[in-house]
């Protein structure tokens, strides 16, 4: 018997079938081979997602054999990937055409066509997730019909396919709209969070690229602010020590440790936030675009974020800053605070509405079941939308008011795959499918 768990070791199935897609042919196969057989089929990219979106006890497929660059236009820099190529892979694959992404998330390990169902992101208001940056798709269908979709080619799929969920299709290429070849100065401050918050919103406007981690009832945060560069920049390396205190200390060996610390001591976790607040400095350095938005994570972790509109950012910060003045931080984890701008995809969490992005976390060990209910109930109170990927209580009757054209895509779905051959459980209740 096969299995599968996810990146944090939260989800974990048992397929019958567990096949990896080498080739159209070779999907057109199997789909037609589950279908005959009464069988569902759900597709996995790199595991990432906290949610049971992959989970089945049916057929499993991975296009990890489905990877590279099919096309690329000259004119406009759109690519067009295999849909299983990692986000990993794609720097080394545009240098030969002198191209980048737009923007990209802090972590690499996600298929491209994971990355756009789920509805993966990263920060700057100039800018969309990665799903706003598609410009076309190639499917599979359920009945084995090999569709493309743009936004004048069967529009509804690709409005919904965008962020699909995996509920549509097997989605086999991804045209990304992709930009000329850029570096990036990074910049790393410790600043108050007091006037921070004051001056968010004014400084998302301005910036290319910028967050902030704030180790919940401590009064620093670090904010980081990437500026895009012409291509030709001279890389410039960080400082080795305090590049190893503050990549550690924020997503490693560091983090790791005082995370065991506070599992196992609950009682030092306001301690162990103020040392790590404390213990971060400033660092600056200038490289090229990906090895400026990608941070190594190895401590496991769960983690919920919610887009709320920009507006609502000020007051909801401030109800989560008085969350943690009553009572002692139950984690020893940074919140993360991030911006996208809004889109027109159906089931983007920023469609329709610049967004700021609130991301709360727990190490895979702690003991503080009530964190996220409490985090979601203050979130969703300021017009949030769970991410796709990460973790939430909402199912269909709570995404419908959150979501205009939620019943628009379930129509879609439904015309697509009447059989319910891309269903498992977990969509069942998320989309009242």
């Amino acid at each position: 018997m096969t299995t599968f768990q996810n990146f944090a070791g939260t989800v974990t199935a048992a397929p019958s079938v567990r096949q990896s897609v080498a080739s159209l042919d070779q999907l057109g196969g199997l789909l037609e081979s589950a279908a005959l057989t009464g069988h569902t089929v759900r597709t996995v990219g790199a595991g990432h997602s906290f949610t049971p979106l992959a989970k089945t006890d049916d057929v499993l497929l991975d296009l990890d054999g489905f990877q590279g660059i099919e096309e690329v236009d000259a004119l406009t820099h759109d690519v067009t990937f295999r849909a299983g190529t990692r986000l990993w892979q794609v720097p080394d694959l545009l240098e030969p055409f002198g191209l980048a992404l737009e923007n990209m998330g802090d972590i690499d390990r996600q298929s491209i066509a994971g990355a756009i169902s789920t509805g993966t992101h990263g920060t700057g208001l100039k800018f969309t997730g990665f799903s706003g940056a598609v410009t076309g798709l190639r499917m599979m269908l359920a009945d084995g019909t090999q569709v493309r979709a743009s936004a004048t080619e069967h529009r509804d799929l690709f409005q919904a396919a965008r962020v699909g969920l995996g509920a549509l299709g097997v989605i086999t290429h991804v045209r990304l709209r992709c930009v000329p070849h850029y570096m990036m100065h990074a910049a790393e401050t410790i600043e108050a969070i007091e006037p921070l918050t004051e001056s968010f919103i004014e400084r998302v406007a301005l910036e290319d690229h910028l967050e902030f981690f704030w180790f919940p009832g401590t009064g620093n945060a670090q904010v980081k602010t990437n500026t895009r560069l012409p291509g030709d920049t001279p890389a410039k390396a960080p400082g080795k020590l305090t590049a190893w205190v503050n990549d550690e200390l924020l997503s490693n060996g560091g983090l790791q440790a005082i995370c065991s610390v506070g599992a196992a001591m609950p009682r030092m976790i306001p301690r162990l936030n103020g040392f790590a607040s404390r213990v971060l400095s400033d660092r600056s350095y200038t490289a090229s675009w990906n090895q400026t938005y990608i941070s190594p994570r190895r401590v496991k972790f769960t983690e919920m974020e919610y887009a709320l509109p920009l507006e609502n950012f000020a007051a909801a910060f401030a109800e989560l800053r008085r969350y943690f003045t009553t009572r002692p931080a139950p984690v020893v984890f940074p919140l993360e605070v991030r911006t996208t701008a809004g889109d027109d995809t159906w089931l983007g969490t920023a469609s329709g509405r610049n967004s700021v992005y609130i991301a709360v976390h727990r190490y895979i060990r702690d003991r503080v079941p009530q964190y996220f209910p409490e985090m979601e109930s203050i979130l969703r109170s300021h017009g949030g939308r769970p991410h796709w990927g990460k973790q939430h209580t909402l199912r269909a009757p709570d995404l419908a008011q959150l979501y205009p054209r939620f019943e628009d895509f379930r129509a879609v779905r439904q015309q697509v795959d009447p059989q319910g051959l891309f269903v498992n459980d977990y969509l069942r209740e998320l989309l009242g499918a």
